[in-house]
């Protein structure tokens, strides 16, 4: 059976927006412990109903304490030593950055990171995280995805900014719609028209659009006397929090009613006509918004990341610029200006809900990437990377005379630089730099094209790619880990990408110095053979297998290459004799 830890940072919000993801991992196969740093009774216990383990964890939610933070790390670290599991999967903010990085330290555990919104730090404006946090925390980030298996997001948007940051390069993504709702648990309600409720559910923060809630109220009542506006959600020590007092305010003022906290929004939204979220802060795909379109009801909400992505704007509800009341005020208007317009965007909404929001669906399309890009126990290849480091770094050492030589001959008849360098696609698709001796001249024919390779390759450049001196740079990417001695020839990112299957193929395991298609014919083969004979070496390998290889090797350094037609149709044929 295999163990998967997930890791949050609020344990009602394993079982409120991740309960049924768990139920499915569950069902699934997978022994389940949930980690969070609040221990809650109720939650336990539910998740013991579900067969589920939970540990407490230490971990301040929303503090910027360096020394809480090394606990936070500390006390991961111990857990995943203790539990060893196959998979982590974590989501919101710390329990990501300290997740990934505890999780690097484990070499045969696949850490997942669920980006369920970028949050306070990423926010722009006064409320925002500023300059300094941001970075910081990109730097965290960085570390922390820098080896993740898939990181799964609610948005394009999210993509971009983690992208442009440099955050998020090689790792696979996976843009799913959200938490997804579950279209049974909140069916669907009929519309409420009198009197008219306007129901923002939400943290009590001031990026959540609190205050233009509010403003909007004030406007609407003036024209619209019989609307009412309720206000549901928990007070939050996040630093743009609303307080008790500020909320007492509004309320003597008659313009909202605050409901309180709740652990069940389904009568709240069953009593409401239209719901409103006018957030600012970088979310990821509200919750909320969901599951107020599985009830059926119309949503206003602003042009923002994930908020835009769940509404379609005057089909499913209304997007208006974010922080302006005046614009919120307006599109609220709108429903006493067509009465009917409530009903028909509910509609529509709990439509779109089924087809593209229900939960089934995005738990099948997590479970389903965890699978695809698990590596887990069994690929157990550490001692054999472990191997091929000391082997190189030896070879390295021992070969720097020889490396110095060749580097001299090459700035003599080639002058600077005297590496070529390119990019790469190496294990599970990570790019990296890999640099050979320079071979080939620089020179263009009259349109600015290079010169085909024969006519650039310089008498030295030929000599250097007969005896493969040119490929000594390498051993130092097998000790940086990118390469290991034997394994499919790197190729460029795009042309791994270009293979489809036989690409992600290719990409379990690191590229070689020297492979199974290096011996079987190299340069005389077609595109076709090669991609054959890597698929088959890596159905078939082993240490014996790895060891002929380079014994063979040898003898094509000495008596030039060969087609060797007999592998190459068994290649072709799929043979997976694992003796080699």
């Amino acid at each position: 059976m295999k163990k998967i830890v997930v890791v949050a940072s609020l344990a009602y919000s394993l079982v409120n927006f991740r309960g049924s993801l768990l139920r499915k991992l569950v069902a699934e196969g997978y022994e389940v412990v949930a980690c969070a740093p609040d221990q809650d009774q109720a939650i336990i216990d539910r998740l013991a109903e579900w067969n589920i383990r939970f540990i407490k964890i230490r971990m301040d939610r929303t503090g910027k304490n360096p020394l809480y933070d090394v606990a936070t790390l500390t006390a991961l670290i111990a857990v995943f030593r203790r539990e060893r599991p196959d998979a982590v999967l974590a989501y919101t903010q710390k329990p990501i950055i300290y997740s990934g990085i505890a999780s690097r330290l484990f070499r045969d555990m696949d850490f997942y990171a669920m980006i369920s919104g970028l949050g306070h730090a990423f926010s722009d404006g006064e409320t925002g995280g500023g300059g300094a946090l941001r970075r910081l925390v990109s730097i965290l980030f960085r570390e922390a995805l820098r080896d993740a298996r898939c990181v799964f997001v609610f948005n394009s948007d999210d993509v971009g900014e983690l992208r442009s940051r440099h955050i998020l390069s090689h790792q696979p993504v996976l843009q799913v719609p959200g938490s997804g709702v579950d279209i049974v648990h909140f069916p669907h309600e009929p519309v409420t028209q009198a009197p008219f409720r306007f129901v923002m559910i939400a943290r009590l923060m001031r990026d959540k659009g609190l205050e233009e809630f509010v403003a909007a109220a004030r406007r609407v009542s003036s024209r619209w006397p019989a609307a009412t506006f309720q206000i549901i959600g928990p007070l939050d020590p996040n630093p743009t929090g609303i307080t008790r007092a500020e909320i007492a305010r509004w309320e003597q003022e008659g313009l909202v009613d605050y409901l309180g906290e709740t652990r069940d929004v389904r009568p709240f939204l069953k009593n409401s006509t239209v719901f409103v979220l006018p957030t600012y802060y970088r979310e990821g795909l509200p919750r909320s918004i969901l599951e107020a379109m599985a009830t059926g009801r119309a949503v206003i909400t602003t042009d923002m990341p994930g908020c835009r992505d769940a509404v379609v704007d005057g089909v499913t509800g209304m997007l208006v610029p974010p922080r302006d009341a005046d614009a919120l005020a307006q599109a609220m208007l709108r429903f006493q200006d067509d009465p009917d317009l409530a009903h028909r965007m509910g509609e529509a909404a709990r439509i779109r809900a089924e087809n593209v929001y229900n939960v089934d669906r995005v738990n099948d399309m997590l479970v389903q990437a965890i699978e695809t890009h698990g590596r887990g126990k069994s690929r157990g290849s550490g001692w054999r990377h472990a191997l091929d480091q000391v082997v190189a770094g030896t070879a390295l050492i021992a070969a720097l005379p020889v490396m110095l030589a060749v580097g001299a001959a090459v700035r003599t008849s080639l002058g600077s630089p005297v590496f070529f360098e390119q990019q790469r696609a190496g294990r599970d698709g990570k790019p990296f730099t890999l640099r050979k001796f320079r071979t080939m001249r620089e020179a263009y024919d009259r349109t600015g094209q290079p010169l085909p390779d024969a006519d650039r390759l310089t008498p030295t450049g030929r000599f250097l790619r007969r005896t493969r001196l040119d490929e000594m740079p390498q051993l130092l990417a097998i000790v940086r880990g990118d390469m290991a001695l034997v394994g499919p020839r790197p190729l460029l990112p795009a042309t791994v990408q270009s293979l489809g299957e036989a690409g992600q193929i290719r990409g379990e395991v690191r590229p070689g110095l020297t492979g199974w298609a290096q011996i079987n014919g190299n340069t005389l083969l077609s595109d076709s053979d090669k991609v054959a004979l890597d698929r088959w070496y890596i159905a078939n390998r082993s240490l014996k297998l790895d060891l002929t290889i380079i014994w063979r090797t040898l003898g094509t350094l000495l008596f030039g290459e060969r087609v060797r037609n007999d592998m190459i149709e068994r290649a072709y044929a799929g043979a997976t004799n694992r003796s080699g």
